[in-house]
């Protein structure tokens, strides 16, 4: 793999490790079922992530784990300590062997072949009710108790030399998906996406402006509270106002950096909609920077295709590309939609 793929991986790992520490943190303090998804949701995407990248004796470990956690899931009353030190336990031991994977070309096999057995028999043990003695012997059995991090461990790579402006963004943009487990990895599948539709399009934009515009385009939107980003009622006049400021937010950090002008005016422009009923300018058709109007577009389809705190299921692409369609004219141009439905349908046929 290239070292940027590598990179992002590692990463993402240790995202998904920190978020099965915190949730674990807060079940054992005051509890609550939304912890439990959050966790299996990180949980699964370092399944995924692993799929992605090839590692399948990986993918089958975490989908061991994910076995136990089934049934946590359909009986959250049933959760104890014991259960997510294993839980932090096996994660903590998964990452551990992943990152020696990468990093000297092997892993402990005889490691990998413990956990493995330890989740074939907790769940064999645990096919009713959930037992927090077979969750201790687990613990035992893998070496006792999660250790400590030390401060300079994996993953904490500080640099105090200035980063190019384009990886610099890429690095704000993540940790805008991180802030919600909805979000995960959306700016990368943008990018890919908008790329995509530049070239279909013929290039009416600079890629490399194009590109920085979508990593930039939400990142006003760490200066938003949470209070207001995670809503789930309808918003009233003066959060809506302070949610959409973070188009100018955006577009300003950009002029402030220099040399990303066309991405700064696509940046604002992104929420114009075609019919002139959009924000901040409520610029119409040709008025709105061609980025803006592809990026709106990408924007939407990303949305709808993503599980949100407020829709328990996620769209799928036909739908998606439907209620996309039903939006020219008034929301979206109609030309780049058209080129947009040949982009996701090569993508389709692609990973068929």
């Amino acid at each position: 793999m290239e070292r940027a793929i590598i990179d992002e991986f590692l990463d993402c790992t240790t995202e998904c490790h920190t978020e099965v520490e915190a949730c674990v943190r807060a079940l054992n303090q005051h509890g609550g079922p939304e912890y439990i998804h959050r966790m299996f949701r990180s949980m699964h995407s370092l399944k995924g992530n692993c799929q992605m990248v090839g590692l399948t004796p990986f993918k089958d470990l975490m989908h061991r784990v994910e076995e136990i956690f089934a049934h946590l899931r359909a009986h959250p009353e049933q959760y104890f300590p014991e259960l997510g030190e294993f839980l932090l336990m096996a994660t903590d031991q998964i990452v551990d062997l992943l990152y020696e994977l990468l990093k000297q070309g092997h892993a402990d096999e005889n490691r990998r072949a413990l956990l493995a057995t330890v989740c074939d028999n907790l769940r064999q043990q645990n096919q009713g009710a959930l037992q927090a003695a077979s969750f201790r012997d687990a613990i035992a059995m893998l070496g006792g108790k999660t250790k400590e991090k030390s401060p300079g461990g994996r993953g904490n790579r500080v640099n105090l030399q200035l980063q190019d402006d384009i990886s610099l963004m890429r690095y704000w943009a993540d940790k805008i998906d991180a802030l919600t487990v909805f979000r995960k990895n959306r700016n990368t599948t943008s990018v890919e996406l908008a790329l995509e539709l530049n070239t279909a399009l013929g290039k009416p934009v600079d890629a490399q402006q194009l590109e920085v515009a979508v990593l930039m385009h939400d990142v006003g939107m760490a200066f938003v509270p949470h209070a207001i980003f995670n809503k789930e009622t309808n918003l009233s006049r003066e959060e809506l106002r302070i949610l959409q400021e973070h188009v100018q937010i955006g577009s300003q950090m950009l002029l402030r950096f220099g040399g990303w002008d066309d991405a700064a005016a696509m940046v604002l422009d992104h929420h114009e909609y075609y019919d002139g009923s959009g924000y901040p300018n409520r610029k119409k058709g040709e008025q709105i920077h061609a980025g803006a109007r592809m990026l709106a577009v990408i924007d939407a389809f990303c949305s709808v295709t993503t599980e949100r705190s407020d829709r328990s299921y996620k769209k799928s692409l036909l739908s998606a590309i439907s209620e996309i369609n039903a939006n020219i004219h008034t929301q979206f141009d109609p030309h780049i939609v058209g080129a947009f439905n040949e982009v996701v349908r090569n993508m389709v046929l692609r990973s068929a």
